[in-house]
């Protein structure tokens, strides 16, 4: 597996990710503490790979052609040699400094627990200190599996959180870690 710095031209690459994940455990953020909350969607289904709505690929693609666009930094994890999208990953090294900005991060199903969410965690870290950042924000899916990944990486819940980040996603687990 290799991860690789791309262009937006590579951005449809995402509609590669299947997303799809069943859900055990979810968070929630109470007086400045996290905490299981019930489970609303047991099982996350894949991305719409034809429609145009809020949970299709097109839409997707077209928010991180946005944060692309703005100078963030596309990352893509390639498992093989076909070079099959293992998982994809958006920084923004220069967000506000010193802080930056984990914008995207998914990891295609048959790829995830092989390292390949880490390894683009390691990229993205060394891009944002590259830049002179100091911390690494994340507005992550409420999750257990993404908001454990964060914690194991060494995230804590941001306090303050982010008001146009906050906004924009509300009910994810904001986040920051020290770089």
């Amino acid at each position: 597996m290799r991860v690789t710095r791309l262009g937006a031209a590579d951005l449809p690459r995402i509609g590669q990710i299947d997303r799809s994940e069943p859900v055990d455990v979810e968070y929630g953020v109470r007086d400045g503490r996290l905490v299981e909350r019930p489970v609303v969607m047991a099982e996350i289904p894949a991305w719409d790979p034809v429609g145009s709505g809020p949970h299709s690929v097109t839409a997707h693609v077209e928010w991180c052609r946005t944060v692309v666009d703005a100078g963030a930094i596309l990352l893509v994890a390639v498992d093989g040699d076909d070079d099959e999208t293992a998982g994809v990953a958006i920084v923004d090294p220069d967000f506000e400094p010193p802080l930056a900005w984990l914008a995207f991060l998914h990891v295609s199903r048959p790829h995830r627990r092989h390292g390949v969410a880490s390894r683009l965690w390691e990229v993205a870290v060394e891009h944002a200190r590259a830049s002179g950042a100091a911390r690494l924000y994340v507005s992550a899916t409420p999750t257990g599996s993404a908001v454990g990944f964060y914690l194991h990486q060494g995230c804590e819940l941001a306090d303050p959180v982010h008001p146009v980040l906050y906004e924009h996603e509300p009910k994810d687990i904001h986040l920051v870690c020290a770089l």
